[in-house]
């Protein structure tokens, strides 16, 4: 793209206006949000290396360190860390995921880490990912896995793995989702892991060497995962 274009497309990005991301941004939660750079990794090598990305749900923009070549475009609620985001000289806006702001086939893949679970409408949300992606765009995204090892231990326990304060209102297994984004017109093609929480996540973090082999544990057991991650192909003429 030339600089003429970059210029325009900018340009285009800062006369948005989306008055229902302006109002949801005043309460939406900062604490928690720190996205887990590991996720990200995993994604971005699942990217093309050219075209234009769109990162839904991208917070302070940190997904774009990991990209290489693919032109970054994000959108997020919140103006606090998109703030940082501009700081960077990322083309990042205020938008809701339910509208997204651009023409239909636009994008050659999107991104959507950590949001699906957040969201009040997400078939509203994968579907206007399927029109503004191009034919057979791609579509990565991670969302915590419900069946995790720790939380099928706490159901077992009797214990609330989703108490009445928590942020996340969607819960997924690999099932579920798949069969989710299977209807919205998406097709799997690649499916990857993470690390698997045993016995507990306090400890999987503390102890590195511990947590490098929980991560070939997931592989061996990917339905005990502590998320599920993944890249989808737009699928022609499967949604309407």
């Amino acid at each position: 793209m030339t600089n003429d274009g970059q210029t325009a497309r900018r340009q285009t990005l800062e006369e948005v206006s989306d008055l229902h991301a302006k109002k949801t941004h005043k309460i939406a939660p900062l604490e928690g949000c720190t996205p887990a750079l590991e996720r990200q990794q995993i994604l971005a090598k699942l990217l093309p290396s050219t075209g234009l990305l769109l990162d839904v749900g991208c917070w302070d923009g940190s997904f774009q360190q990991f990209l290489h070549g693919v032109s970054y475009v994000g959108i997020d609620i919140n103006r606090q860390p998109l703030e940082k985001a501009r700081l960077r000289k990322l083309d990042v806006i205020v938008a809701s995921c339910d509208f997204l702001p651009f023409r239909s086939e636009l994008f050659d893949a999107c991104s959507m880490i950590e949001v699906i679970e957040h969201l009040y409408s997400p078939e509203k949300t994968v579907r206007e990912i399927y029109r503004i992606l191009k034919p057979s765009g791609a579509f990565v995204l991670a969302t915590p896995n419900f069946v995790n090892f720790v939380d099928r231990l706490n159901v077992l326990l009797g214990k609330n793995v989703a108490p009445i304060d928590h942020q996340h209102i969607r819960f997924f297994t690999w099932k579920t989702l798949n069969q989710f984004l299977r209807k919205q017109g998406f097709e799997l093609e690649v499916r990857k892991t993470w690390f698997l929480p045993f016995p507990t996540r306090r400890m999987t973090s503390k102890y590195q060497s511990w947590r490098s082999l929980m991560k070939r544990a997931a592989r061996v057991f990917p339905n005990f995962d502590e998320c599920l991650l993944g890249k989808w192909r737009k699928v022609n003429g499967k949604n309407s």
